[in-house]
């Protein structure tokens, strides 16, 4: 979250942007855990009128509401239609201690999902269990991807990331196929 107080305070045009959302947890907008509600609160609610247009994953967890498949096949066409040349432009994505990166978790078979851009996780390994996530081979079209790992927790999986010792994680994934990825972090990388 520390990024989205420096997005706040940087020079940009806003008009010229438009969001996407990685993954969403399956839980209201006001919910702590809501990465629209923590985007919402810290970036768009600040800039006001000159926010960027948003296209939040829309998860809605009540009674009666649509499945978490609809909602990820109803992203997966406003992806299809608004983003175009195949990929983002930039991703910044956050990484888990076991590195995971959107919804996409270590051995979870979301990650063997190719044929569409959005897969809805009903049992991810973490609460919430209900998720939407872009899919890893939609992820990896991605032109720049900007790779946020704060905090001395999540050091051994991107140091072992980072020095090839391993191809078992979605952030070794990343990592090895991605075309470009830039790594900021607080923490000191030894190469060995």
């Amino acid at each position: 979250m520390i990024f989205l107080g420096a997005l706040k305070n940087a020079n940009v045009d806003w008009s010229r942007i438009a969001l996407f959302w990685a993954d969403e947890r399956a839980v209201p907008a006001d919910d702590p855990e809501s990465n629209y509600g923590i985007a919402e609160r810290m970036l768009m609610g600040p800039l006001g009128a000159r926010a960027p247009q948003a296209f939040p994953m829309v998860v809605d967890d009540t009674p009666g509401a649509s499945s978490l498949g609809t909602a990820a096949m109803k992203y997966d066409a406003l992806l299809a239609r608004e983003v175009t040349g195949g990929g983002l432009d930039i991703a910044l994505l956050g990484v888990g201690e076991d590195g995971h990166i959107c919804a996409l978790f270590p051995g979870h078979r979301a990650l063997m999902a190719d044929d569409m851009r959005v897969v809805a996780i009903e049992d991810a390994p973490k609460p919430p269990p209900r998720r939407l996530t872009l899919s890893l081979p939609f992820v990896l079209r991605t032109k720049k991807i900007w790779l946020i790992a704060i905090g001395p927790r999540k050091l051994p999986v991107l140091h072992a990331a980072l020095s090839k010792t391993q191809r078992t994680t979605p952030l070794d994934l990343l990592l090895h196929q991605a075309k470009d990825v830039t790594v900021f972090t607080d923490q000191i990388i030894r190469r060995s």
